[in-house]
């Protein structure tokens, strides 16, 4: 029960909040690399990707391996939930191998769309996982 580790709860509400920064700043780059692709170059729109790409990536494996554990240990019950979001960023490194396709082709407007359905689905995805941060820590 999350109550018999009060320490971990503590430690983990400053991780929601380093979560929350870094899901704002992943849109920022989402919206550097969607300004890219609008545009002609498709050497400026592979720069941004990389980064945007680069910063999901690492996201990514931080929540895999330290965060979800941590709500694991604080609330068991989401076992299936996490699962779940493990399973939507196995789902999204492949939308972002398929864009990157689609970059190297310079098929920008395939990117685009690709993009754009990435960025919807990581909304949805960022809604969940800061709701379980939320509910597992006790923190409002």
């Amino acid at each position: 029960m999350a109550s018999d580790q009060p320490g971990l709860r503590k430690r983990m509400q400053l991780e929601a909040k380093r979560i929350f920064h870094q899901h704002e700043q992943l849109d920022a780059f989402y919206a550097m690399a969607a300004e890219a692709m609008n545009g002609s170059d498709a050497r400026l729109a592979r720069e941004a990707f990389s980064h945007l790409r680069d910063a999901l990536v690492a996201h990514f494996e931080v929540e895999e391996r330290t965060h979800f554990p941590a709500i694991h240990g604080l609330s068991p019950a989401t076992d299936s939930r996490l699962a779940g979001l493990v399973r939507e960023h196995g789902e999204f490194r492949e939308q972002l191998a398929r864009l990157e396709e689609a970059l190297i082709v310079s098929d920008l407007a395939t990117a685009t769309r690709e993009l754009e359905a990435l960025a919807r689905a990581l909304s949805a995805h960022e809604k969940v996982e800061e709701e379980l941060f939320q509910a597992s820590t006790g923190a409002s």
